[in-house]
């Protein structure tokens, strides 16, 4: 359903042909961002091809794609072009509604609950660039602090995921983030975790 090369396309590469009848995702191996789409696209069966980018020697083309050089960037079969990976995942899931990543009755706090996560890919981001200079024992805290409204989410719906018995958008869009929690352990030579007193949901059920 999908193709891809390892390599990134730097400048002076020559942009890729497209395949007829599929999409296509620019992206990068280790993008969160990207990574997103990437998860909508395989759970969805989605004939596609990716593209990876060299985001530090980005080729010249890639800007007439995304003006800013960023990914992700979704090229679709009709030469759509569709960036910002929310947006992406929107659009692939009204297009392409099987398994739908939306319940009716919870959109509307799945995409309150989506906003708030943003604090946390902030402080995710600004730790890995180290941008944030605080204590680590401080980031941990207020990192839990933010994750309280989405453990008490989960014991309302007592569901095993956001999306019900399955993973639904939200699950999806913050996976990637928790998948590189590790990162930052290996970053402060310390180690934090959740424990299951405070996080029952959220350790034994879902993410953690």
């Amino acid at each position: 359903m999908s193709s891809s090369s390892s390599s990134h396309m730097a400048n002076g590469s020559k942009k890729p042909e497209a395949i007829e009848n599929q999409g296509r995702l620019y992206s990068m191996k280790y993008c969160p961002f990207a990574h997103r789409v990437r998860l909508i696209l395989t759970l969805k069966q989605i004939p596609h091809d990716i593209v990876n980018i060299n985001l530090q020697d980005k080729p010249d083309w890639y800007f007439q794609i995304h003006p800013e050089g960023k990914v992700p960037a979704y090229v679709d079969t009709d030469d759509a072009i569709i960036t910002d990976s929310v947006t992406i995942a929107n659009y692939l899931d009204q297009k392409y509604p099987a398994p739908p990543l939306y319940n009716d009755k919870t959109k509307s706090r799945d995409l309150e609950l989506l906003d708030h996560f943003s604090k946390i890919i902030n402080t995710f981001s600004n730790c890995i660039h180290d941008k944030d200079k605080r204590q680590f024992e401080e980031i941990v805290v207020e990192t839990k602090d933010n994750l309280q409204e989405f453990e008490e989410e989960l014991g309302i719906r007592k569901t095993p995921f956001f999306g019900g018995n399955n993973p639904g958008m939200l699950d999806i869009l913050m996976w990637p983030w928790f998948e590189r929690a590790k990162a930052l352990t290996i970053l402060y030579k310390r180690r934090a975790s959740l424990d299951n007193e405070r996080f029952p949901n959220l350790v034994s059920i879902h993410l953690i």
